[in-house]
């Protein structure tokens, strides 16, 4: 299970990294980057769930 975990977690890092690459960056409003923008929230709170999780798992 923790082996699945870090998996996902490393994962979800990789994700946060694309969807860095998807911002506009000449335009940084929300209604031209509302899906990369829920996409990092959502993978920045996938990292630290998992971070939690394995941290929490070793002790």
């Amino acid at each position: 299970m923790i082996k699945a975990r870090l998996i996902i977690t490393i994962a979800s890092a990789v994700l946060l990294v694309a969807w860095l690459f998807k911002v506009d960056y000449s335009d940084l409003s929300y209604k031209n980057n509302s899906t990369a923008y829920l996409g990092i929230l959502i993978m920045i709170l996938l990292v630290i769930f998992g971070i939690r999780q394995l941290t929490k798992n070793k002790k």
